[in-house]
């Protein structure tokens, strides 16, 4: 312990602010930049973490919990158990989840908030005109301007509950069997499975019968082309209007489709075994999950051979053709822009490695890639734990190589190159100095293209000398006065 203390001696030793290394693998690794201004610290390899970077902070314990933070975007974020559990501040708005039993979420806008909690089984929430609601789920309970109704209530559940919305109310008794329907221009009732009917004036209407055997709808009854379907399943399926017109036929034996205005066909036979459509600039064929493909002339097209062991897919965009190819869950994309040029490219092996590079230049692998789909929660909380090896290459040409999770390091950047192995051995120059140290400081050897030091066995006292070519020898008084 003695020698680590000692050890960090040089690190001040010679004049100006410089970086600072301090790699007791897999204990304990702490980096810093004065440049960049980035400070890093992980210990017992990647289970705990901590980064600052002017206004940006991160920490956590991997993979209990971790906290983000920017100033910037007056963002503060904390995962925990992720993707489980999240809360979340952006300004005046927060909002999280513990799954599957908790939602918070509480917004304001226009000066006004609204917020609601649900811990299961209990709720409780307040709107932005300041009506309160809360319940007890299946006993009693109120909703307000939730789930896209203005009003929810339910009493013993689903014995009897009620929704309001846009005027029209829907009152449901042992839900789904019985439900009662009224309001301005809507109106109708179910009792299901055995008879039901709903109608919106002038809109839409529908009705069954012994549901799903004998289904009737009509929609669209506002426009110059209605839609009118009817269903005696399996046995026959009827939709048209004005331009399309759909059969099927002992679903899913037979199914054929048409509309005119576009020439657009469509045949499945049986589905979803054989499957051939075309129409305007649009054509395309499956076979089950042996072959297929789709094809949007001047947009996209698309195709597999024995789903999902191998799939194609290429997307025509104003400034960007892509291409990506899939076998099972590898996968190769690239890019090129209008002109030819390259414009990204990526190439996961999974689960051996992943490798980016972005539109804009900034570039990564990653070795042994457990989980095959890039988020941003899974790279701060698990991805890590993971991970044999990552080199990365941002936009500004800066590179940094980690192995076995801080056993060996290497950055290189404008004024900076260094790497080292744990603690047995690292290099660093930086801004015309470098140095090259064993065991941190049992042998250190430091310049800055002036002077040089040398230092062992963690003493204090090193020898330094001058790094100049002279033409001569200089008299032992002028050596002395020099203090070398």
């Amino acid at each position: 312990m003695v020698g680590l203390f000692l050890s960090l001696i040089p690190f001040y030793s010679l004049a100006g602010e410089k970086p600072v290394t301090i790699n007791v693998w897999p204990l304990f690794h702490y980096v810093y930049d004065p440049v960049e201004g980035v400070s890093e610290i992980e210990g017992l390899g990647p289970l705990f973490h901590w980064k600052g970077r002017s206004s940006r902070r991160g920490w956590g314990v991997r993979p209990l919990f971790y906290w983000t933070g920017n100033e910037n975007e007056t963002l503060k974020r904390l995962e925990f158990l992720y993707p489980f559990g999240k809360y979340q501040i952006r300004g005046e708005d927060k909002k999280g989840y513990l799954f599957p039993i908790s939602i918070y979420r509480d917004q304001t806008f226009d000066g006004k908030e609204n917020w609601d909690l649900q811990f299961f089984p209990f709720f409780m929430g307040k709107t932005e005109e300041g009506e309160d609601y809360f319940g007890l789920f299946p006993l009693f309970g109120t909703f307000l301007k939730r789930f896209g109704k203005e009003e929810i209530h339910f009493y013993l559940w689903p014995l009897y509950s009620d929704s309001l919305s846009e005027g029209v109310r829907i009152r449901n008794f042992l839900w789904p069997f019985f439900s009662f329907t009224s309001g301005e221009k809507k109106e109708g009732y179910r009792v299901w499975p055995f008879y039901g009917r709903k109608e919106e004036v002038g809109v839409s209407k529908s009705a069954f019968v012994l549901w799903p055997i004998f289904v009737k709808r009509t929609k669209g009854l506002d426009t110059d082309d209605p839609i009118e379907e009817w269903m005696a399943f399996p046995f026959y399926i009827s939709k048209e209007s004005k331009y399309f017109n759909s059969r099927t036929i002992l679903w899913p034996l037979f199914s054929y489709a048409v509309e005119e205005r576009t020439g657009f066909e469509q045949l499945d036979l049986p589905w979803p075994l054989f499957r051939t459509f075309k129409g305007e600039n649009l054509y395309g064929k499956r076979f089950f999950l042996f072959y297929g493909y789709k094809v949007r002339e001047g947009q996209s097209r698309k195709a597999f051979i024995l789903y999902p062991f191998y799939r194609y897919e290429e997307d025509w965009m104003p400034d960007l053709h892509e291409t990506t190819y899939w076998v099972f869950f590898s996968r190769i994309r690239t890019g090129e822009d209008s002109q030819g040029r390259e414009q990204g490219a990526s190439i996961r092996i999974w689960p051996i490695y992943d490798y980016e590079n972005g539109e804009r230049g900034p570039e990564a692998l990653n070795v042994f890639y457990l989980i095959p789909y890039k988020e941003d929660g899974l790279e701060r909380n698990l991805y890590p734990l993971f991970r044999v090896y990552r080199w990365e290459k941002d936009s500004q040409g800066r590179v940094s190589s980690n192995l076995f999770w801080g056993l060996y390091k290497k950055m290189e950047k404008e004024g900076l190159d260094y790497w080292e192995v744990a603690h047995l051995i690292g290099y660093k120059k930086w801004q015309g100095r470098k140095s090259l140290s064993f065991l941190k400081g049992l042998f250190l050897y430091q310049s800055d293209g002036v002077s040089s030091e040398l230092r062992m066995l963690y003493l204090p006292f090193p020898l330094r000398w001058s790094a100049k070519k002279e033409s001569g020898l200089k008299p032992v008084d002028e050596e002395l006065a020099d203090g070398r």
